[in-house]
């Protein structure tokens, strides 16, 4: 079967482009809970009570404005023991997030807040502010990264570039384990140089498929 027969309705020329664009963070969100185990659910939840105040004492005290948490809840807390569960008691608990956008205070806020009677670190996060205008510039090196694609094709078909006919964007998470050369241009800086980054860096990345017309060359009579 010849390869073309694949081709059901050629239209012009079909590319897929990408970019990576890794930035430093600037804020870092600490994820914690303070949770307490008593056989009573009043004593649970005054213990809790009690440590949260403790936490939001500290907070305001080192000056931590951006503060969230949520309400107490209660669960019956059971272990497995010898084949049987038993019960242990009731565990209330809160759980907080803060946002800090001096990232050098990260180490003293999360042991401050352990200090303080948090028992539970489930997260640290670090992000970026600029997220919005960084994905729309890695949208942009995507289109030109298509683009450049194309363009190599019709010069070694010996054809023109002609205008865009299509643009579908492409979720590159979707992609990855799936096509391997999503896979190594994610490895990749922007001059297609393998090179050490930051492993703390966030990484944004963006996917487009093209379909352009094509131009045939004008043959001379």
């Amino acid at each position: 079967m010849a390869l073309t027969s694949s081709i059901s309705n050629p239209y012009g020329i079909s590319v897929f482009g990408s970019a990576v664009i890794r930035v430093t963070p600037d804020v870092v969100a600490l994820d914690f809970s303070v949770s307490r185990l008593e056989q009573k659910p009043k004593d649970a939840f005054k213990k809790t009570h009690e440590a949260t105040q403790q936490i939001r004492s500290y907070l305001s005290r080192a000056q931590v404005g951006d503060v969230g948490s949520s309400h107490i809840t209660l669960s019956k807390t059971t272990r497995h023991i010898n084949g049987e569960y038993r019960f242990l008691g009731y565990t209330a608990r809160v759980a907080f997030q803060i946002l800090l956008r001096k990232l050098d205070q990260m180490e003293e806020i999360l042991a401050g807040v352990i200090d303080a009677g948090a028992n539970e670190v489930d997260a640290v996060r670090f992000d970026t502010t600029h997220l919005k205008e960084i994905r729309a510039e890695a949208r942009r090196q995507a289109v030109t990264a298509a683009r450049e694609k194309a363009e190599n094709y019709c010069k070694a078909a010996g054809v023109s570039l002609g205008e865009i006919l299509h643009i579908e964007d492409v979720n590159p998470e979707s992609l990855r384990g799936h096509m391997s050369h999503v896979q190594i241009e994610a490895q990749l800086d922007d001059d297609d140089t393998p090179r050490a980054f930051d492993p703390g860096s966030i990484v944004v990345t963006a996917a487009v498929n093209l379909a352009f017309s094509l131009v045939q060359p004008v043959s001379n009579p």
